[in-house]
């Protein structure tokens, strides 16, 4: 058989080698359409993916938006750092340095978040929306950038923070869709929430009961 007999039409193909007409028409094996760089599997599940949150976030009541965000921005942390902190509190465990200071806090929960939303996330994602790059292309541009300037973590530590960073930007384009100020508050809040829970889920702030 030729590589080229699947270009034969079924009727034709069936008379040239004399088969019946229930006998498996071959497929085509051609893989010379191109390669491109979009169409390689794991690229394909994040734009897909990405496309998918957008669409189903920005139908959301504003509530639900600012509800999941926060939770799935808080998801992967929890689990790497908070959980295993307060396993070693239970267990009895002491922790090291002293207590956050209470101005401290208040600059990380609540001026933080909006300082980093009007300088970082606003200027960058509305810049990739005037240049009309892909979601699936610049939201790991923006949200490895901003994971990139907490220094107070380990080089392998960023990749976990990643979700979270990128869950802000789930929350400023879904509100993006409203208007911009509704971007710039969605984005600051559920970063201000997210502060907070890890403020509060500090297992070394409170004294332990062993």
């Amino acid at each position: 058989m030729r590589d080229n007999d699947f270009r034969i039409p079924a009727i034709k193909y069936y008379e040239l080698h004399g088969l019946e007409k229930d006998h498996p028409y071959p497929s085509s094996n051609d893989s010379s359409s191109g390669f491109e760089f979009g169409s390689l599997p794991v690229l394909a599940w994040w734009r897909n993916r990405v496309e998918k949150t957008y669409t189903k976030y920005k139908g959301y009541s504003d509530s639900r938006i600012l509800l999941q965000c926060f939770l799935f921005s808080l998801l992967v942390p929890f689990l790497f750092f908070g959980l295993p902190a307060w396993i070693h509190w239970f267990a009895g465990g002491r922790f090291d340095g002293q207590f956050m200071d209470a101005g401290e806090s208040l600059y990380a929960v609540i001026l933080a978040p909006i300082l980093e939303t009007l300088v970082i996330f606003v200027p960058l994602l509305e810049l990739v929306r005037v240049l009309s790059l892909p979601r699936w292309f610049s939201y790991p541009l923006v949200f490895v950038f901003f994971e990139s300037l907490h220094d107070q973590r380990h080089f392998f530590e960023h990749p976990l923070m990643w979700m979270t960073g990128y869950m802000f930007i789930v929350a400023y384009e879904a509100g993006r869709t409203r208007s911009l100020l509704h971007s710039i508050v969605f984005c600051a809040v559920v970063h201000e929430a997210y502060n907070l829970a890890v403020t509060l889920l500090d297992p070394s702030l409170y004294p332990s009961p062993f």
